[in-house]
């Protein structure tokens, strides 16, 4: 068997709202609805902006090994390559080749050089120091050619191939380029590895800091990747003049990501609990923010300090005690004392 409401509780409500005196149809009347004024628990969030970008730490640069020529590209900026896949080719440079032949030459000198000093050994010409310096010679002279041909200086073209898979992120060269040793060709970049730079106002950098939780969506989406800021500088941005909290994304929080687009990030730096009204109760002019709450059928105009925004709530401060009720929608026709009717009874 239900309750009925107790009778204390309806004539609360009825001296709340009807008016002072005289029938409520004597004067005009505004249609509002209205929420109780409670004490609530907002989050301090701080709404920052910051591009996708590629990890640093997990770049990975193609270089040349030896002199030669860039006879063909086969991949391009943003370009997805797989394991294996050839990149370019790269033909061996005049230096490149003569230097595989001196160091063929010198592995042919250091053989017959150990052959002669062996015979001249059984006939006890020479000494064990020559027979080992002879042996060292030939030693010498293979590691050498070894090295060579590990860079590929003995093949008149070397088919250079993506040691893992990964996004080209830059391209350095072009066909028909002529490259050094150790010259940077083309840079690959880990898609499961981003980074997000996130643009931090000065007044506000001290409030984050390494491990501070961040929930990030694309500007143009909605989906929510919870992270954490891995890295604070401590230096202002020249470009955006800001400063930039790095938000580290690996394996699946990652995927789907497109380096250079946009994120929106939301930054929890705090909680206050204090009262609050719904956001849409809160209206300001040339004199600042104020309210409307509900004195026995009329609307009494407070003047109220905001705060924190959050969920939908902001926190006010002013002539306001908790449970009182602020008219929430119907608000901007509203006069200072005016009667008011209820679109539907408070929640008590």
């Amino acid at each position: 068997m239900k309750c009925a409401r107790p009778v204390s509780a309806l004539l609360t409500t009825l001296m709340l709202f009807l008016p002072v005196s005289g029938r409520a149809d004597d004067a005009p009347s505004a249609l509002v609805s209205v929420a109780r004024i409670a004490k609530q628990r907002l989050s301090d969030q701080l709404t920052v902006y910051g591009k996708v970008g590629n990890d640093p730490a997990h770049e990975r640069s193609l270089t040349s090994l030896h002199s030669g020529l860039v006879e063909r590209l086969m991949a391009a900026p943003g370009q997805h390559v797989t394991k294996g896949q050839p990149l370019l080719s790269l033909a061996s440079s005049p230096q490149a080749r003569m230097a595989y032949a001196q160091a063929q030459s010198t592995l042919a000198g250091a053989q017959a050089q150990l052959k002669q000093t062996e015979n001249l050994f059984k006939e006890s010409l020479v000494t064990h120091a020559d027979l080992a310096a002879a042996q060292q010679h030939l030693a010498i002279a293979k590691a050498g050619l070894h090295a060579v041909e590990a860079q590929g200086a003995g093949q008149s073209s070397q088919l250079l191939r993506a040691s893992e898979a990964g996004t080209v992120t830059q391209v350095n060269v072009s066909p028909g380029s002529l490259v050094q040793p150790g010259q940077t060709l083309l840079t690959l970049s880990s898609p499961t590895h981003l980074w997000v730079r996130l643009g931090i106002e000065p007044e506000e950098a001290s409030k984050v800091h390494p491990g501070t939780p961040v929930e990030l969506r694309s500007v143009f989406g909605t989906d929510v990747v919870h992270a954490d800021v891995a890295q604070m500088h401590t230096v202002i941005d020249p470009a955006t003049h800001l400063i930039d909290a790095v938000v580290d994304l690996k394996g699946k929080d990652a995927t789907g990501l497109v380096p250079g687009s946009w994120m929106r990030g939301s930054i929890r730096v705090g909680t206050r609990t204090g009262l609050a009204v719904p956001r849409s109760a809160v209206l300001s002019d040339d004199n600042g923010s104020y309210v409307f709450i509900i004195k026995r059928g009329h609307a009494i105009r407070v003047v109220v300090q905001t705060g924190l925004e959050s969920a939908g709530l902001i926190a006010v401060s002013g002539a306001l005690h908790e449970g009182d009720f602020v008219v929430t929608s119907g608000n901007y026709e509203l006069t200072d004392g005016m009667a008011v009717r209820l679109a539907k009874e408070p929640r008590q």
